[in-house]
């Protein structure tokens, strides 16, 4: 019953907008009260509005005050006249704006925003024909007005954040032939610029290397890292999205698919309007084709856990032309948009090959990608160790032990990172490890002896044992 809404005067109101027109800005300290028929149920007391000054002949005649937006209150009350069908609205704590603000203003002011946040609202909308006095908005179509009207006036800017709370978090997109003092340039004025992210990551790295042989040399849509845990798949994905597009924060994404994962997620999709329907959105897919479109330099979008959904069903018409030979090729999207995918957006994604969803890949969507398997590195792993002080018979008692593994199961050299005394080497195996072990021979027994055998031995040389420990029962 608090929806916030348009107010607009009409022919019967002339006296009170000719009064609220010549008004001083700022707070008005009376009450603006009306009549009128067909008022929505989800309007009544407490929900706020947008005063708007229509005409009075209803034929395109100019009237003597300026038509628009001329301020903002909240409704007091609603009531049925007795034995009418007529309502009596009274409009409080009303603040009038220093000149009305026509439909014209708002979409000069930022046609993008307008065109994806305001083309359907009341009053001001591409087709809104309705002489309802009383017309609902959707909270965000409220709250984005009041934004644009405050970059518009930044003299009544604070006043309205103070009023409308929801107007401080909306981000008004620049006319591309805004400079500085454009509306986005103003709005991302409010919060400090972050600095790009950094990276240790060295050019001749290998991975590094071939990944850009594939996607610069090769031109394949995709690069699909794969490995079993820990083998740092998600931290390289994210290494070489920084070093390609230089720690470029809006010029690197990072998504993470799972079960419930949709191409309404992923691409475009409908989202709900406040009590007014849904509206179409670009999702992480079409933000970053358009972030491409506006820059020469590597786009990266990181897909984490790629094969934890159905990637094809998430990807849609998008697989096809995510492929390098057709890469610029319009195509039409579910919607009837057409839009083409850049050849400098680049798509990194992990997948542990041993999920059993792996399976369920079709291979449509696996020729589509190059893959790169990362292996567990002893390299790395003694890396770590040395990091964190370890040293002697207990670095080669764990390096030992982990070599062996390898024999039985891929175990990542991540999973060591914390190793730095006998106490933490005993917590990864008894809070991980053997989990790990477990699960994989969770139907051979002797396998699990096996490796039970090898964790004895290994923390036995780890604490200078010359006895070697008990094998652990069933690892």
């Amino acid at each position: 019953m608090a929806s916030p809404a348009f107010v607009r005067l009409g022919p019967s109101s002339a006296a009170l907008s000719q009064q609220l027109d010549e008004a001083d800005a700022g707070p008005y300290l009376d009450e603006v009260e009306f009549t009128c028929a067909q008022v929505p149920q989800q309007f009544g007391s407490g929900s706020p509005i947008w005063l708007w000054l229509g005409s009075n002949n209803n034929k395109g005649v100019p009237t003597d005050w300026a038509q628009g937006i001329r301020g903002y209150g909240i409704c007091r009350s609603n009531e049925r006249v007795e034995g009418s069908k007529e309502y009596e609205i009274v409009i409080g704590d009303v603040f009038l704006l220093p000149r009305s603000v026509s439909k014209m203003e708002l979409l000069q002011a930022s046609p993008e925003t307008y065109a994806r946040e305001l083309a359907e609202a009341a009053i001001i909308g591409l087709n809104n024909y309705s002489s309802q006095v009383v017309q609902i908005l959707s909270d965000n179509e409220f709250a984005v007005i009041g934004a644009m009207i405050g970059d518009m006036m930044p003299e009544v800017s604070e006043e309205l954040r103070k009023r409308i709370p929801g107007s401080s978090g909306i981000k008004l997109i620049a006319r591309p032939e805004d400079d500085g003092g454009s509306a986005a340039a103003s709005a991302e004025a409010e919060e400090p610029e972050l600095p790009p992210y950094e990276t240790d990551l060295p050019e001749e790295d290998p991975i590094l290397r071939e990944v850009r042989h594939l996607i610069e040399d090769d031109n394949w849509g995709g690069v699909l890292l794969q490995g079993a845990p820990a083998t740092g798949k998600s931290w390289y994905a994210r290494q070489i999205a920084i070093k390609m597009t230089g720690g470029d924060r809006r010029r690197m994404r990072e998504v993470q698919f799972h079960p419930s994962y949709q191409y309404e997620d992923f691409v475009e999709g409908y989202v709900p309007k406040g009590s007014t329907g849904f509206t179409l959105r670009d999702k992480h897919l079409l933000e970053m084709v358009e972030v491409a479109n506006s820059t020469d330099g590597p786009v990266v979008l990181v897909i984490d856990e790629f094969s934890r959904t159905d990637p094809a069903r998430v990807l849609g018409e998008t697989m096809t032309y995510m492929e390098g030979s057709l890469r610029g090729v319009e195509f039409r999207l579910p919607s009837g948009r057409r839009i083409s995918i850049p050849k400098n957006l680049v798509f990194l994604a992990t997948m542990n090959p041993d999920d059993r969803s792996v399976d369920e890949i079709d291979d449509a969507m696996e020729r589509r990608w190059a893959k790169i398997h990362l292996k567990p590195d002893v390299d790395k792993l003694r890396t770590f160790l040395e990091g964190n002080g370890v040293s002697g018979q207990m670095l080669g008692a764990v390096i030992e032990f982990f070599l062996a593994l390898q024999e039985h199961v891929e175990i990542g050299h991540a999973f060591f990172r914390t190793v730095k005394d006998q106490a933490s080497l005993v917590r990864l195996w008894e809070r991980q490890l053997q989990y790990v072990v477990k699960k994989r021979f969770r139907f051979d027994a002797d396998a699990q002896g096996e490796i039970g055998v090898l964790w004895a031995r290994c923390i036995s040389q780890a604490i200078g044992d010359t006895e070697p420990a008990a094998p652990v029962d069933g690892a």
